[in-house]
């Protein structure tokens, strides 16, 4: 069915294009969407690197005091981005700390100091039609947005990325670049118990409107989709830009927001277009589209305005958490500081995890930082947790194989794998896994696929530094 001949919104059942994944049941799906604002922080902890690329370089001293949206590091390479305080205080401490992957990274300590003060912002609010694509993407760059993804980037490098020679046609020696036609603004979490997206799509935002004008401008796409869930309705903002559109260029794809792994983008973009991304190293533009949140959206649009991203929403869940929803919080903020300001753990957490539950990071340490590439904290209780322990064999039972949303064949790889035969492993495919979880979340022999997949791709990594 073209989408061209769209005039209500669609069901991914209807278009019969992706069939693979799992569905999520009901009770792990959001159980709120109510929104909280977490108390100020007595200090943060703000990593000079957030992101893949190089870290900032500070421009203030241990003893300097800074206030909220203060340029405290800049970025003086193409692969990094500038940093601001998130709080207003005393730098207390410029120290190597650890982020959410293990991984040590030079960092800013700010001791707060109770009164929140912020720099005075720039009176100037230019409209979106006076911008040039030159300025708009300086202006996400001074904001410091990041792309929250699987390997987060600067959002701005996502936007204009440097030539990928493994990604495009080369015809004679020249890239050929397929032509960007749609701009796709999924209201759909990444993992159906996350609920930022689901929750911005019910509240009317003033900064999506930029945010779309923006993209527009970048991209050159000359269509919307919005992607929503069908088990959220209604969408009222999103029906408004719809009717506005005297163009009748804009529409809404409704979809089964259970159904995993839909929200990510190579899945997403075979569920609403048909279109399939070139793995392993191919990207929406690829196939003509440029995909975002409704989170990025938005936080592009306040870019614009030049309100640098001090904070992030996140959703807070699991049954050991006292509280849940989804938290607006200043960037930098401790997990325990968090966990300890929306009433601490209600049960004893058998595991405690950024990200969400099929696709996030266990921790084991509560001065982890929330960081801008971080959608979710979750602590887990045991009864909610399947936990490994000593896995048995593969019993080439076939499940890891039906629900890939990418075709591989899992159970293989993580042989390949476990035997430390990481270049076979890539042969097979591996560098196309999304490390959706899906093969974990079928295994009867509780292998920690996803576990095995991700050290493999660490260790071809470093052997190639």
């Amino acid at each position: 069915m073209p989408l061209t001949n769209l005039s209500n919104p669609l069901s991914a059942e209807s278009m019969g294009l992706f069939f693979k994944g799992v569905k999520i049941p009901k009770r792990q799906a959001p159980i709120s969407l109510d929104m909280m604002e977490a108390p100020l922080p007595a200090r943060v902890i703000l990593p000079l690197r957030q992101y893949i690329g190089e870290p900032a370089t500070p421009v203030v001293s241990v003893g300097d005091t800074v206030k909220v949206g203060q340029l405290i590091a800049t970025a003086d390479r193409d692969t990094a981005l500038p940093l601001h305080a998130t709080i207003s205080g005393r730098l207390a401490e410029v120290t190597e700390h650890l982020d959410c992957r293990g991984i040590s990274v030079p960092a800013l300590i700010i001791e707060s100091d109770g009164a929140d003060s912020w720099i005075e912002r720039p009176q100037e609010h230019n409209d979106i039609d006076s911008l040039g694509p030159s300025e708009i993407l300086t202006r996400i760059e001074k904001a410091g947005l990041v792309l929250k993804a699987l390997a987060p980037i600067p959002l701005g490098a996502d936007l204009i990325a440097r030539d990928q020679p493994k990604t495009h046609l080369s015809l004679n020696g020249r890239q050929v670049v397929r032509r960007t036609d749609t701009l796709m603004v999924s209201a759909l979490d990444m993992e159906p118990s996350l609920a930022v997206n689901r929750y911005r799509a019910h509240i009317h935002h003033a900064e999506l409107t930029q945010g779309i004008a923006a993209l527009k401008a970048l991209t050159g796409a000359q269509r919307t989709i919005f992607v929503v869930d069908k088990h959220y309705p209604p969408y009222p903002q999103l029906a408004e830009l719809v009717a506005a559109d005297e163009q009748e260029a804009t529409r809404i794809v409704s979809l089964d927001g259970r159904r995993f792994p839909l929200g990510l983008p190579v899945p997403l973009l075979k569920a609403v277009l048909g279109r399939e991304v070139p793995l392993p190293y191919g990207h929406p533009r690829d196939v003509g589209v440029a995909l975002y949140d409704l989170d990025t959206t938005i936080c592009l649009g306040s870019s614009i305005q030049q309100i640098p991203q001090v904070d992030s929403l996140i959703t807070v869940g699991g049954g050991a958490l006292a509280r849940k929803g989804i938290v607006k919080v200043r960037i930098g903020t401790p997990i325990g500081s968090l966990i300890e300001s929306l009433g601490g753990f209600s049960d004893d957490p058998a595991r405690l995890i950024l990200g969400g539950p099929l696709m996030g990071i266990a921790q084991y340490d509560l001065s982890i930082p929330i960081t801008k590439d971080i959608p979710a904290l979750f602590a887990l209780t045991r009864d909610e947790t399947a936990l490994i322990g000593h896995y048995r064999q593969c019993i080439n039972c076939g499940l890891c194989v039906r629900v890939c949303p990418v075709n591989l064949v899992p159970g293989m790889l993580s042989l390949y794998c476990a035997k430390d035969r990481f270049e076979t492993a890539e042969r097979q495919g591996l560098l196309s896994c999304l490390e959706c979880g899906c093969c974990d979340y079928v295994c009867p022999s509780r292998r920690p696929l996803v576990h095995l997949f991700r050290h493999a791709k660490q260790q071809l990594m470093e052997a190639r530094q």
